[in-house]
């Protein structure tokens, strides 16, 4: 699904997109999946693009609604997002409610010429106008399921889960 995702990016991008391009992963599946794909598109195009790390906690619209307070992982932009291509990237694209928190947030760091949105399993829902541009599959997931992205670093086998019930993170049944 990586090498999917890669390839429709290349083929989409122009020249001189491909010169400004970089990725920022939303915290946490997204960040590895960013990795994942720039080292793809870096090597088929014998180019280094940036890779920056959002966390998007505290631009979420259910912040004050929330139980618990949010675990803030480190945002890490280590470029300037002035007249770049952005590849936003995430797991899961469901309600659209996590892409809208994190538009907000990339707005806070700089005014790319363009986002587009690349995610790994596109499970449908959407509550907002929010679309993959990118994705590695289509998915219909009843709401009473959950579509679970696991990398190596998470002590199982990696893969993409389809489990029941509501995902207790907050992402709404991501």
């Amino acid at each position: 699904m990586v090498a999917k995702i890669s390839r429709s990016i290349v083929s989409r991008l122009n020249k001189s997109q491909i010169k400004r391009l970089a990725f920022i992963g939303i915290h946490s599946k997204g960040v590895p999946l960013a990795h994942k794909i720039a080292e793809a598109v870096n090597s088929r195009l014998g180019v280094e693009i940036p890779v920056a790390h959002l966390d998007i906690s505290m631009y979420r619209d259910d912040i004050g609604i929330r139980k618990t307070l949010p675990n803030i992982l480190p945002t890490e932009v280590p470029f300037d997002l002035d007249e770049k291509v952005i590849i936003l990237v995430d797991d899961v694209l469901s309600t659209g409610r996590t892409i809208r928190a994190a538009l907000d947030a990339i707005t806070d760091y700089g005014r790319p010429d363009l986002i587009r949105l690349a995610v790994l399993i596109d499970r449908g829902g959407q509550e907002f106008p929010v679309k993959a541009d990118f994705f590695g599959a289509k998915v219909n997931v009843r709401k009473n399921q959950r579509v679970t992205v696991l990398w190596e670093h998470d002590g199982m086998p990696p893969g993409v889960y389809l489990l029941p019930g509501k995902d207790n993170s907050g992402e709404h049944g991501k």
